[in-house]
């Protein structure tokens, strides 16, 4: 929207400063009964430059204001400590968390979520494993090891809930033994 408006502001200002440019251009050098009709409109009705002259200025303000890249609002997660209040950006925990699974050889990637509420964290584990892995323990080992690293590495003690989502189990079946 805000770069819809940009847009806008600067098209209108480009034309509104070329109309008026092109009229005095041609006004001044080649109709002087153009010019002559533009002053009586003026003088007529002193209000029409005012006009023109505010709407002006107004499109400058929205050209300027609406200038430049819009700022990213950076998530964070915050709690008190001893010395006082940290945040940390919900980023910096994904990519603390995504390097866990580096850990368990079963997991082939680890794409966390994080959501947060005043004081409560959540965490949605979405997993690719390999074939043959026991994924009642491989879940339970994720929880514990995902709680631990974020307690101890981070200091975040309120995780509420850690859930795994198994989203692909990768690989070829193992062989059976079939006599």
């Amino acid at each position: 929207m805000k770069k819809f408006l940009h847009g806008l502001a600067g098209l209108l200002i480009v034309l509104i400063v070329g109309v008026g440019g092109a009229a005095l251009v041609y006004g001044n050098g080649f109709n002087t009964d153009l010019r002559n009709r533009a002053f009586a409109l003026v003088q007529e009705s002193p209000w029409y430059g005012q006009a023109v002259g505010g709407i002006l200025i107004l499109l400058v303000l929205l050209y300027l204001v609406t200038w430049g890249r819009p700022r990213q609002k950076i998530r964070t997660i915050s709690f008190d400590s001893d010395g006082g209040t940290v945040s940390i950006g919900v980023s910096a925990v994904s990519n603390f968390i995504r390097k866990l699974g580096d850990e368990f050889g079963a997991v082939l990637s680890m794409e966390p979520r994080i959501r947060s509420r005043k004081d409560l964290i959540r965490i949605d584990l979405d997993v690719k494993i390999q074939t043959g892995t026991r994924i009642p323990e491989l879940s339970q080992l994720l929880q514990d090891r995902v709680r631990e690293s974020i307690r101890d590495g981070l200091g975040i003690v309120e995780v509420s809930e850690i859930k795994v989502h198994i989203r692909e189990i990768i690989g070829a079946p193992p062989p059976s033994t079939s006599a």
